[in-house]
């Protein structure tokens, strides 16, 4: 009961914070009437501005071809909730907006609808092209027919100190299944199925890590990824400098609850490619985009991990999911150099990293500043630099 109330009250918080967002977007693309090749270069003059400042050249994170709409693809393997708020407000705009100034292309699964994965019915729940290859079908057909459990067999990440972990010799070969062999494949499905080349991925409950062989087809340019996390990723370990609260959905937020942590929230983060063995243990180590507005714990008997997980989607991670259909995430740039971020340990110290920056409009907002940290604060500052 006590948490069916809580949800309530996130929910209703969750949607101001989102309607904020169409809000500006509708005074951006409508009433100012601009196109995203306009905006950007809008960010990029000032960001030229700012170069002195930062100490380094800015570059959008997304860049616009001028010559045709910005893009944008969903990646998931599960439920796909995330991924379908994400449609629901692309559909949404369209609502306000004659010209939408992102379009989603499609949704892409490693899993089909038979093993669990719902992409399918979000795809015809919203008219998109529906592109998924079954790993396990793929697996059974290409690797091993007998193997009764195809994504545990080819796992490759593990913590550093898990007894489990195999040798390296074995990650190599299940490192090259996945990434080499079956994201290949992936890769040309999604070519036969989209009209132009994408510019987004959104990893939405994406099982397996991104590489560049997803997107040998374009030759030329390579997706910006980004990735919604269900912790504060802005708490780094001060020896090793390596973030605290990696992993995978419940698992990674039951870590937070282990060290007491009192607020409990979301982070959006950009994805590198995975192309190496060697760029494991980078996973989740990519620059934090925004941060949510989370949960504030009284106690870690609050609730169950699962259920934060669940509250945190909702006020955290569909925030998150509605920067790309309202195309406010064609403000955020990034640090050509690697530059000093401020980020903090779990006992308080600030801590500082040496990290690719990212800039909203006109702020620098990285580390334990990055988007949201201050959201009243950072709106205003961007709808001030947009509209200004």
């Amino acid at each position: 009961m006590e948490f069916d109330k809580a949800r309530k009250q996130i929910e209703e918080i969750s949607q101001k914070n989102i309607n904020k967002l169409h809000q500006l977007a509708k005074r951006v693309w409508q009433v100012k009437n601009l196109d995203p090749f306009e905006l950007q270069n809008k960010c990029m003059a000032k960001w030229d501005e700012l170069r002195d400042e930062t100490g380094s050249k800015i570059n959008p994170l997304i860049r616009v071809d001028q010559d045709r709409p910005v893009t944008n693809l969903i990646f998931g393997s599960g439920s796909f909730s995330t991924g379908e708020f994400q449609a629901a407000q692309y559909k949404r705009v369209k609502e306000y907006l004659d010209k939408p100034p992102v379009v989603l292309q499609g949704i892409v699964t490693n899993k089909s609808e038979k093993n669990g994965c719902d992409g399918k019915k979000v795809a015809l729940k919203y008219d998109l092209s529906y592109i998924s290859l079954d790993f396990s079908d793929w697996y059974h057909q290409f690797i091993d027919d007998k193997e009764s459990n195809p994504t545990t067999a080819t796992r490759y990440w593990f913590q550093p100190n898990d007894p489990n972990k195999p040798s390296s010799k074995e990650i190599d070969y299940r490192f090259n299944i996945r990434q080499n062999q079956f994201h290949k494949a992936l890769g040309k499905e999604i070519e036969k199925k989209v009209t132009y080349p994408t510019d987004i991925v959104s990893a939405r409950g994406y099982n397996f890590q991104f590489c560049r062989n997803i997107f040998l087809h374009q030759k030329h340019t390579l997706p910006a990824i980004n990735d919604t996390h269900p912790t504060d990723l802005t708490y780094i370990n001060p020896s090793t400098k390596e973030r605290l609260y990696p992993g995978w959905q419940s698992g990674a937020v039951q870590l937070m609850l282990n060290d007491n942590v009192e607020k409990i929230r979301g982070s959006l983060i950009g994805v590198d490619f995975m192309d190496k063995t060697e760029h494991i243990y980078e996973l989740d180590e990519g620059p934090v985009l925004a941060i949510g507005q989370g949960i504030n714990m009284k106690s870690k008997s609050d609730y169950e991990p699962r259920q934060i997980q669940e509250m945190i989607k909702i006020i955290d991670d569909y925030f998150f999911c509605t920067l790309e259909p309202t195309g406010l995430i064609l403000v955020w740039g990034i640090s050509e150099e690697k530059l000093p971020i401020t980020y903090q340990s779990l006992s308080g110290d600030l801590i500082t990293v040496q990290q690719h920056a990212i800039i909203v409009g006109d702020k620098l907002l990285s580390g334990i500043d990055a988007f949201g940290s201050n959201l009243v604060r950072n709106l205003v500052d961007l709808e001030d630099f947009i509209l200004s």
